[in-house]
């Protein structure tokens, strides 16, 4: 049955609204806007990434603080691509990069992640807010700011990493950072489809 016109307009501003909120947030967090961000998120959020695992939307942030001061600043590109609503509920699945200058061994040098940003959305009194943040990992690549100068990479070490994050695994590793060799990525396509599955569950109203 075809939408009418009113719930056809309804479902774009959320669409929209969802999409400026992904957006704002890694905004926000590049440019240490914490009250922004911390705006973006509900309270009892879940987020995942390469260097945090836990639960609040607060405490994540306040850990994003902290973290930048330690380690510098990171950017991300985000591009929100494919969003689903059912009633108050709703999933945002966005292409994404990551870009990180780090140092390794007195030579400079920049990581590109390409992978996709996942979260669960929920509205409440009117406003949607990120109940979940997790990086789902496709590949990426390691060079030096100088391409005169060889990578500094043992490479017996890196083939031992996932392929669809080795590189951000190692600067990681470098800066003292245990990362979990376990996150969702494309080259495990059974967890990844059994997570979406999960996804879609929670989406349709279930608890999980």
């Amino acid at each position: 049955m075809q939408q009418d016109a009113a719930t056809r307009l309804q479902t774009f501003l959320d669409r929209e609204d969802l999409f400026d909120l992904v957006r704002r947030e890694r905004f926000a967090r590049d440019q240490r806007r914490f009250d922004v961000m911390s705006a973006c998120f509900h309270r009892d959020a879940q987020v995942r990434t390469s260097w945090y695992d836990g639960h609040g939307g607060e405490a994540y942030v306040e850990a994003t603080r902290k973290w930048m001061s330690a380690t510098g600043n990171s950017k991300h590109w985000v591009f929100p691509a494919f969003a689903r609503m059912a009633g108050d509920r709703a999933t945002v699945e966005s292409p994404a990069m990551i870009f990180n200058r780090a140092r390794l061994e007195g030579v400079e040098v920049d990581v590109h992640v390409f992978c996709r940003f996942f979260s669960r959305a929920v509205r409440e009194t009117g406003t949607w807010k990120l109940m979940s943040f997790e990086v789902l990992f496709e590949r990426d690549v390691m060079k030096p700011v100088n391409p005169s100068e060889a990578l500094p990479v043992d490479w017996s070490a890196l083939s031992a990493m996932r392929p669809s994050y080795k590189f951000l695994t190692y600067i990681q590793h470098v800066r003292g950072v245990k990362v979990n060799p376990d996150l969702l990525g494309d080259d495990r396509p059974d967890e990844l489809s059994a997570f979406h599955a999960g996804e879609e569950d929670w989406l349709a109203g279930s608890d999980g």
